[in-house]
């Protein structure tokens, strides 16, 4: 498997729709980084991307800025990644919130698989916000570098129930088959 490297740098560009009109989207250039929660500045941006997106009704943000500032990694955790989707292409030293799209904390486990214990998404490009949705596909952008990097090793994800179809339609199935339950699983 290949590791991401734990600094403030870009991991991959890649596009997803952005809307330019009533109905229509066009391909906009975006940029998944890694945060580093040892730098003011990440951390930073981190802290004000989710006040603002509490404000606003997101429910996972604030958990990802705790995770980052609380100083300790569990025991079975090799390594946590914080990842962001932006706007922004360059200059990621200075990551600015407001162009901040998605966030993410990603856990490399020592054992079994690895996990997405959070992700969430600016409300304005959440599926679920349609009719002022700017940015499509900011979740799934996320979802495919993870199975890029880990793609000899299993993705798991304890999911929020409206989020269930989400993650099947990114491959994703109940490690339960016959157990209604919020575990899924990913394995490539």
């Amino acid at each position: 498997m290949n590791r991401i490297n734990f600094t403030a740098n870009l991991i991959k560009r890649t596009q997803i729709p952005k809307r330019v009109d009533d109905d229509k989207y066009a391909p906009a250039d975006v940029s998944i980084v890694e945060l580093d929660k040892n730098d003011k500045r990440d951390v930073k941006a981190l802290y004000n991307a989710s006040v603002l997106w509490s404000e606003q009704g997101a429910k996972y943000s604030s958990n990802i800025y705790h995770e980052a500032v609380k100083g300790y990694e569990y025991d079975d955790i090799e390594c946590e990644h914080y990842l962001a989707l932006t706007e922004q292409n360059s200059d990621f030293k200075n990551l600015q919130s407001d162009k901040i799209l998605g966030l993410m904390l990603f856990s490399s486990s020592r054992y079994d698989a690895d996990q997405i214990t959070w992700l969430q998404v600016r409300p304005n490009t959440n599926s679920k916000q349609s009719w002022k949705r700017e940015y499509k596909g900011v979740g799934a952008a996320m979802i495919n570098l993870l199975k890029q990097i880990n793609y000899n090793k299993p993705i798991n994800v304890v999911s929020a129930s409206d989020a269930v179809d989400f993650y099947k339609k990114q491959g994703f199935t109940n490690c339960e088959d016959d157990i209604p339950s919020s575990l899924y699983w990913w394995e490539g």
